[in-house]
């Protein structure tokens, strides 16, 4: 199911009943931000878990931090502030993950998408991990209705598979399936 617009803003997501053991519901989750996917390769997310984290009141994808001083500076200045609050070259320091959005398979894969506001756009913007520092790659500013709608959206497929029935098997048991390794 594609929710959104890839062009621009959107997401990839989709259940895959026969990758699932009970009680995790897994498929396919990807960001798109202006034609382009992340994570960049196939990773099975558990959708279970995933959603609901990217989902609460208090992560980034949901409320994005409104700061219109950060959201107006220049765009290397901004992104290069954002990954120092976050990722603190001092390992001491306590990390503000206000602007991080929490997808695991994103992260994993060497990316780190960040949101921010100004209370009426919201900016989308992706850098990646490369010799130890992170860089910019992607940015988009999306209206904040049109961007609600698209967590909307979300909020509707999680609901939908999280109140679907398991799988049975004929006699109405349900079934676990042994991962392989």
């Amino acid at each position: 199911m594609v929710i959104g617009d890839p062009y621009k803003f959107g997401f990839l997501i989709e259940r895959v009943e026969d990758w699932e053991y009970p009680p995790f519901i897994n498929g396919l989750m990807f960001l798109y931000l202006n034609k382009k996917a992340y994570p960049k390769e196939l990773v099975t997310t558990a959708l279970s878990t995933e959603l609901p984290e990217l989902l609460d009141e208090s992560s980034p994808l949901v409320s994005p931090k409104e700061d219109k001083k950060l959201f107006y500076m220049d765009s290397d200045e901004r992104f290069d502030l954002l990954a120092l609050r976050t990722f603190p070259e001092n390992i001491d320091k306590q990390s503000d993950l206000s602007y991080l959005v929490p997808f695991h398979e994103i992260n994993d894969a060497g990316f780190a998408v960040f949101t921010l506001s100004d209370g009426e756009s919201v900016m989308i913007t992706v850098g990646k991990w490369d010799k130890n520092k992170l860089i910019p790659i992607d940015e988009k500013i999306i209206e904040m209705s049109e961007y609600k709608r698209v967590i909307d959206k979300l909020r509707e497929f999680n609901t939908q598979i999280s109140s679907a029935p398991k799988k049975k098997d004929k006699k109405g048991r349900v079934t676990i399936h042994k991962i392989k390794k």
